[in-house]
């Protein structure tokens, strides 16, 4: 699969948008009567604001952004764990937690979403599902894989796809894939690799 074009993807609501964003409603309101944000209204009203053009602001909020958050002189090496599923979500926190006690584990529920944390706490480790609304995980690693500010960042999928359905998708040959139920002992060795790297 090649990269998405964010342009044909779905809308989001003011309010997600300020969610994403970090923002109040109001400010997202500015924005749009501003030109910043690309926006309509639906046939009873509500605004949409397009994809594209949050992920413009977001493109230049990572831009702006520390390399990695530091207390005192030591790194915190993050974990950023993307999926649609909450249950599967907490499940790899319990796990990731019980592991690596010292790493600070970041979650997202979607791939935009994931772009927003990516680019706050510059995780070393990024676990992601491929499909996912908005933005998938094909999406996530095509974006990070094609731009250098990202080489410290170790992508580990795990899904449920079958594998001839990743393999015509291009996913790079250098992302470790795992399929669902989630392999414990495999991911925790994955994670261990990519935090001594």
């Amino acid at each position: 699969m090649n990269s998405i074009d964010l342009s044909t993807m779905s809308e989001l609501t003011t309010r997600q948008a300020a969610t994403l964003l970090n923002v109040s409603v109001r400010t997202v309101q500015l924005w749009v009567e501003r030109g910043v944000l690309q926006a309509w209204k639906t046939a009873g009203g509500h605004r949409r604001i397009s994809v594209s053009s949050i992920q413009q602001l977001l493109d230049e909020k990572m831009e702006k952004q520390t390399p990695i958050r530091k207390f005192g002189a030591k790194c915190v090496v993050t974990v950023l764990i993307v999926d649609d599923d909450k249950d599967t979500l907490l499940l790899y926190e319990m796990l990731i937690n019980s592991w690596f006690p010292s790493l600070q584990v970041e979650t997202a529920e979607n791939g935009v979403d994931a772009l927003v944390k990516i680019g706050e706490f510059k995780p070393t480790v990024l676990i992601t599902d491929l499909q996912m609304p908005q933005l998938d995980g094909f999406a996530i690693i095509a974006r990070l894989q094609n731009d250098s500010k990202y080489s410290h960042l170790t992508p580990i999928v795990v899904t449920g796809m079958s594998e001839e359905k990743i393999t015509a998708s291009n996913l790079p040959s250098s992302v470790s894939v795992l399929h669902k139920p989630i392999p414990v002992e495999a991911l925790k060795e994955l994670v261990l690799q990519a935090v001594k790297r």
